[in-house]
């Protein structure tokens, strides 16, 4: 016959499992709810980013093919676009622009000196008119002629302060110049190093992003080195590559 100890130390024994038992399963469905859950938004939020990552490639791939809408005639007749076509496209559009602001400085040259002749003679003109004002100060036709006078040499003023101005509309079109350039230039570095990333992410996914962002970096400054001719080729080859030939 057991004794009172034994029956409770057997009571204890199974209460214990039992309590045990218990608090394994809840915290066996806690921890595997919590990874669940994390797992579930990791993957949303890999899903998220990979999502904005392609939204985003695919806006420099648009912004950069309407920059790149430069073509030409081959032998036979057919359009193509490369990326000398492209260079092409800018350097005529800065050049065009250039051609444009230089009309404009030479126009306003040639009017600014028309208007100093203009003011030399209305001062004759005028020194005419006080002589005749003086011997005629009576006659409303000499007093209308004065009045005429100096309207027209307000006028004349006006225009030869509005000229001078002529010199910030050089300075705007020159900023257009340079903004047009970066523009390019920003846009297609932006397209190559993500398309570097991606493409040398799919080939070694162990590899860390820095380490990614790094290499693709220093390709890019290799590809726009002082070697003109050969980093143009490797450009269109990459640019090919991603999707962009």
């Amino acid at each position: 016959m057991k004794t009172q100890d034994q029956i409770i130390d057997s009571v204890m024994e199974r209460v214990s499992t039992q309590v045990a038992d218990s608090i394994k399963d809840v915290i066996s469905k806690t921890v595997e709810e919590a990874l669940t859950s994390n797992l579930t938004r990791a993957l949303l939020e890999s899903e998220f980013y990979r999502r904005l990552s392609e939204d985003m490639r695919e806006g420099l791939q648009s912004i950069y093919k309407e920059i790149s809408t430069a073509t030409k005639k081959d032998s036979n007749g057919a359009e193509v676009t490369t990326q000398a076509a492209t260079n092409e496209l800018f350097s005529e559009a800065s050049k065009q622009l250039d051609e444009v602001r230089v009309t404009l400085e030479e126009a306003t040259g040639k009017i600014m000196d028309i208007l100093e002749l203009q003011m030399v003679l209305r001062q004759k003109a005028s020194s005419h008119l006080e002589d005749l004002s003086k011997r005629h100060s009576d006659d409303k036709d000499v007093q209308a002629l004065m009045s005429l006078e100096d309207r027209l040499n307000n006028n004349l003023t006006d225009i030869m302060t509005h000229l001078s101005f002529q010199d910030l509309t050089g300075q705007r079109i020159k900023r257009i110049i340079k903004a047009l350039q970066r523009i390019e230039s920003t846009v297609l570095d932006l397209y190559l190093s993500t398309g570097l990333i991606i493409k040398a992410r799919e080939e070694n996914p162990e590899e860390d992003f820095e380490a990614l962002e790094a290499k693709s970096k220093q390709k890019v400054s290799e590809l726009k080195g002082p070697t003109r001719d050969a980093s143009q080729n490797d450009v269109d080859d990459l640019l090919a590559q991603l999707g962009l030939g």
